[in-house]
C-alpha cells in the first residue's frame, strides 16, 4: 500500500504565514477553507484566495493543479476574532484612539517634522533618509553596543545620533502625533557637528545650515555605526586616468578611489543632469610633473567600475562669493530625468555587463507596464466596480493593499530573474535607476531660504509628498519636473536614486 502523498504549502494572512500540509488528491477546497478558518479564524464565506479560480468550486479535489508544492498563497479576509477581542494593549485599535488620531491612522500621508527655528535643512535632510528603504530600516533595527574591548569611546557620539534618528524614525512609522520634534536629535547633531550650532552675531539665533551638508555628514556617521552594511548600498567605485597633456609618458592610473556620491556641476551651458555629471568626470589641473619637475596641465580622466544600489546626485549649485561672504546659488536650471542611464560612464568591460542586464530588465519594465494599464481598464470597467460593492470598506482596502504588496513581490522577482550571478553587495545589477527623492532649496543663498523635500510613494510611481516641515502634502508626479530650477523657487539640490528592480 503506498503512502499518501501530501501538497505542503503556506497560507499568508495579515502579514502572517501559517503552514497547511493536505492530502494531494482527496482534499476538497471547503475541506482546505475549513481547516484555514481554523488557523486564522476568518470565516469560509469571507475567505479570498489569491490563485487562479479563487478556489470558488467547494467540492474540487485536484488543488495541486494550483497551487504549488512549497509555495505561498495570499488569503484575503477579516477575521470575526478581531472584531471581537478585547485590545491586548491600550490605543491598539483605531476606534479606541481620540478623533484627530484616528484620523491620523487612517490618513495614508505621512507626517512631518516641526520647524525649531531655521531647521528645515534637517526635517528635509530626515524625510529623505527616512523615505528610503534600506536606510529606515538599518536604523529601525539599530541597537547601541555594548560597551567591551572593541568599544570605540570616539564613536559614541555618532551612535548617539544614530540612536535618535531611531526615536525620530519610530515617531513617523506609529504616526502617534500630528508631526515629530527632533530636539533630541538636534542637540546631539550639535555637539557632534559643531557648525551647525553656529549662530547669528547680531540676533543670537542659530543660522539657517545647507542641507547637502547635513547629509554628507550623515553619510560618514552611519559609515561609521553601520560600517560596510551601509557604506555598500551608497559607494560609487572609479578607474581613474591622470595623464600630463604636454607628456603622453607621463600617465598615473588609480582604481581605488570612491565616494558616496556624483557631483552635477553647472556652467553657463549645462542644461539636462547627465551633461553637468560626465564634465564632473573629466577635469584639468595644474600640478608639478615629477618628470619634468615643471607645472603642466593635466587631465582627469574617471570611468565608474561599481554602481551602488542607491546613487545620490549632488547639484553643484552653491559657490564662495567674495562680494558678500556667503555661499550664493546658481539659480540655472537643469532638468534632471525620472529615469537615469549611467551607461556611458562606466568602464567599457563594466558597460558591456551592465547592458545586458539592462536590455533584460527593460523588456520586463515593459511587461509590468503593460499589465498595470491592463489592470486600469479592468478598474474601470462595470463588472471590476459591481464586484467590490460586495465587500465592506475594510475589506475592500485590505484586498487592494494584499494585491498591491502581491504585485510588487512578484515583479521584484521578475526583475531579479535577470541578475547576474556575481553581483557584488550592495551593486546595482544594471545601469539603470529610477529618481526617488529630491532635496530642494528656496531663496537665492545656503545661509537663507527654505528647504524641502519631495519624495515618492513606495507603491505608486505618479504620487510623490511634499515635505514643507510639518506639512504633508501629496502633488502629482508632473509638479516634480518643475523642481528643476531657473529661479529662486525650489531649486533640486540632491537627488536620489534607486536601481530598477530593487
Amino acid at each position: 500500500m503506498s503512502a499518501i502523498e501530501t501538497l505542503d504549502f503556506n497560507i499568508k494572512h495579515q502579514g502572517k504565514l501559517y503552514p497547511i500540509s493536505i492530502p494531494s488528491k482527496t482534499t476538497t477546497a471547503l475541506e482546505l477553507k475549513t481547516q484555514a478558518e481554523e488557523l486564522t479564524q476568518v470565516p469560509i464565506s469571507r475567505q479570498k484566495y489569491m490563485v487562479k479560480g479563487g478556489l470558488s468550486n467547494d467540492s474540487m479535489t485536484d488543488l495541486d493543479s494550483v497551487i504549488k508544492p512549497n509555495s505561498t498563497i495570499m488569503m484575503l479576509g477579516t477575521p470575526d476574532a478581531n472584531l471581537i477581542t478585547k485590545p491586548k494593549s491600550q490605543n491598539h485599535f483605531i476606534e479606541d484612539l481620540s478623533p484627530d488620531q484616528q484620523l491620523q491612522k487612517m490618513d495614508s500621508t505621512p507626517i512631518g517634522f516641526q520647524n525649531m527655528g531655521n531647521t528645515c535643512y534637517m526635517n528635509a535632510t530626515l524625510q529623505a533618509l527616512y523615505r528610503t528603504d534600506d536606510i529606515r530600516q538599518m536604523i529601525l533595527d539599530y541597537k547601541p553596543p555594548a560597551q567591551s574591548s572593541t568599544y570605540n569611546p570616539e564613536d559614541e557620539m555618532h551612535h548617539k545620533i544614530v540612536l535618535e534618528i531611531k526615536r525620530c524614525f519610530e515617531n513617523l512609522e506609529k504616526k502617534n502625533f500630528k508631526s515629530v520634534m527632533p530636539m533630541m536629535l538636534l542637540t546631539v547633531l550639535r555637539k557632534c557637528y559643531p557648525q551647525f550650532a553656529e549662530r547669528d552675531p547680531r540676533g543670537g539665533f542659530y543660522k539657517q545650515q545647507d542641507a547637502e551638508e547635513l547629509f554628507t555628514q550623515l553619510f560618514h556617521t552611519f559609515s561609521i555605526v553601520f560600517g560596510d552594511k551601509f557604506s555598500n548600498d551608497f559607494t560609487i567605485l572609479f578607474k581613474t586616468t591622470i595623464k600630463d597633456t604636454n607628456n603622453e609618458d607621463d600617465v598615473q592610473i588609480k582604481t581605488d578611489e570612491n565616494d558616496l556620491k556624483l557631483q552635477c556641476h553647472i556652467s553657463s551651458s549645462t542644461n539636462f543632469m547627465k551633461n553637468g555629471l560626465i564634465e564632473s568626470m573629466h577635469e584639468s589641473i595644474e600640478k608639478r610633473s615629477e618628470i619634468t619637475g615643471v607645472n603642466s596641465t593635466y587631465s582627469v580622466d574617471k570611468q565608474i567600475t561599481k554602481l551602488p544600489k542607491f546613487l545620490t546626485v549632488q547639484y553643484v549649485r552653491f559657490y564662495w562669493k567674495r562680494s558678500t561672504g556667503k555661499k550664493s546659488k546658481i539659480l540655472r536650471k537643469v532638468v534632471f530625468p525620472f529615469q537615469l542611464d549611467l551607461s556611458d560612464m562606466l568602464t567599457p568591460e563594466y558597460q558591456q555587463e551592465k547592458i545586458k542586464v539592462r536590455d533584460a530588465m527593460r523588456q520586463v519594465e515593459k511587461n509590468k507596464l503593460e499589465k498595470e494599464r491592463e489592470l486600469k481598464k479592468r478598474k474601470l470597467s462595470p463588472t471590476a466596480r459591481s464586484t467590490n460593492e460586495l465587500m465592506t470598506p475594510r475589506e475592500e482596502a485590505e484586498t487592494e493593499k494584499a494585491i498591491e504588496e502581491s504585485e510588487k513581490e512578484y515583479w521584484l522577482n521578475e526583475y531579479a530573474k535577470c541578475f547576474p550571478k556575481d553581483l557584488r553587495q550592495g551593486e546595482n545589477p544594471s545601469c539603470v535607476y529610477n529618481l526617488i527623492g529630491i532635496i530642494t532649496h528656496q531663496g537665492a543663498n545656503s545661509e537663507s531660504g527654505h528647504y524641502q523635500a519631495f519624495m515618492r510613494d513606495e507603491n505608486d510611481e505618479n504620487k510623490w509628498y511634499k515635505f514643507n516641515d510639518d506639512k504633508v502634502t501629496v502633488v502629482e508626479k508632473e509638479k516634480i519636473e518643475a523642481l528643476a530650477g531657473g529661479g529662486e523657487s525650489d531649486s533640486a539640490l540632491i537627488l536620489m536614486y534607486k536601481g530598477l528592480g530593487l
